[in-house]
């Protein structure tokens, strides 16, 4: 495997360790905003701890919270929500 990362393709979805290619998908107003927070919060229930980012979109007003979930199989989204 190359360890060039100008040569190794960016797949847009979140890890998954058994379908690469079917995890879930990276929200699209993600890529190119203002990241204006990132770490976790306290809420024990969230598999991994939770990994918290806010952000504001590209061109975009509203702060968006993206909460991923993560065990050794992959990360997937636990929830997304809009921040008043």
């Amino acid at each position: 495997m190359s360890r060039n990362r100008a040569v190794q393709k960016i797949i847009p979805n979140l890890p998954d360790y058994l379908r690469p290619e079917e995890g879930d998908k990276i929200p699209t107003d993600l890529i190119g905003s203002k990241i204006v927070g990132f770490g976790t919060i306290n809420e024990a229930h969230v598999e991994g701890g939770g990994l918290v980012i806010d952000y504001v979109p590209h061109g975009g007003t509203q702060c968006q919270r993206l909460h991923l979930a993560f065990n050794e199989l992959g990360m997937w989204i636990h929830r997304q929500s809009t921040l008043d």
